[in-house]
């Protein structure tokens, strides 16, 4: 039986309901487990994209993002802002021509071998990580999967096998890497390990966040998932990152951030707003990262370093994030590398 949608339908409510279901599934709920079957063979082995399938069966529509798009057009303009869209209204409803099986395909009839296949990801974007890896004997190497405008390394063993590629600021060779990876059956876990600036009073350089979510001003998300404001990180690996850091002996937040395509473009308007809606920092990666993994049905996250502030009583800027080696051994020993020695 569907029931529609109300007058004004909250995409985030939508969310936690799936996680609500999700949860209780794996608890063994009876009506849970019921509402599952019908969209999946195993219930007690659903995924949250599972859930979120018989939320949008639940309210006559065949597939999540057809649900998101549906909400998005009765909620098209919030207070102050609007979810962008693509040139084309309807593109997230399409097929791509061109696509990361093809490109993987025509790169192996030309020779091209991948080798050995990591479990997870980390991307960065500063110089300093590549550095700390250049010494790290638990790390290689790796010229078959780098893009052309990084440095990558994969850990020597593989249990599990985790790869750290070191790119230019920007979101978009990191795109096609994770689509690389799905096509190649490979990584199915990533993490962001970035800097940020502040946006908020309370929030200062030195400070780790933890993301939850990522305001997708950033253009490339926009492709992926009908127009929203928000793509959610994963709360498990969201949570794993805090313990890691905190393990590691660096204080964190759990906090929201806003993903814009360039650096110096942040409108005083702008920031007081999303300030006030509850964001923390800005940055250029983050949300084309998580929405990438919803629409693939795969796992993200992001820890950001606060290296600058746009609030004037913390105006600074520091070249270096604050105590880079742990917060990246955090990030490693939450996708199961193990520490050094």
């Amino acid at each position: 039986m569907t029931s529609a949608l109300p007058a004004h339908p909250d995409i985030a409510q939508l969310r936690r309901r799936a996680k609500d279901l999700l949860r209780q599934a794996k608890a063994g709920d009876a009506s849970a487990l019921e509402r599952l079957e019908r969209v999946v063979t195993k219930p007690p082995a659903a995924t949250l994209s599972d859930a979120q399938l018989v939320l949008a069966r639940e309210h006559g529509f065949t597939s999540w993002p057809k649900l998101r798009n549906a909400v998005a057009e009765i909620n098209r303009v919030q207070p102050g802002f609007e979810a962008a869209r693509p040139l084309f209204r309807n593109k997230t409803a399409g097929e791509s021509m061109f696509t990361a099986d093809l490109f993987i395909d025509g790169a192996m009839k030309a020779g091209w071998e991948p080798g050995p296949l990591p479990d997870a990801l980390v991307f960065t974007f500063h110089a300093i990580y590549a550095h700390l890896l250049a010494g790290d004997s638990r790390f290689e190497r790796n010229l078959r999967l780098a893009p052309s405008n990084a440095t990558m390394f994969t850990t020597i063993s593989d249990r599990p096998r985790v790869g750290v590629t070191c790119l230019s600021p920007g979101a978009t060779a990191m795109v096609a890497q994770v689509e690389n990876q799905i096509a190649l059956g490979g990584a199915t876990r990533f993490v962001i390990v970035g800097t940020a600036g502040s946006i908020r009073s309370d929030v200062t350089v030195g400070d780790v966040v933890v993301v939850t979510s990522a305001v997708r001003d950033d253009g490339i998300s926009q492709h992926y998932l009908p127009p929203d404001t928000y793509v959610e990180a994963d709360d498990a690996l969201a949570t794993a990152l805090a313990t890691a850091l905190q393990d590691q002996g660096v204080q964190s937040t759990f906090g929201s951030t806003w993903t814009v395509p360039t650096p110096y473009r942040s409108t005083a308007e702008e920031v007081e707003q999303l300030a006030e809606d509850g964001v923390a920092v800005v940055e250029c990666e983050v949300a084309s990262l998580l929405a990438v993994a919803e629409a693939r049905a795969v796992t993200a996250g992001a820890c950001l370093s606060v290296v600058s502030s746009l609030v004037e009583q913390n105006r600074a800027v520091t070249l270096i994030p604050a105590d880079p080696a742990a917060v990246l051994e955090a990030a490693l020993s939450a996708l199961g590398v193990r520490p050094r020695g």
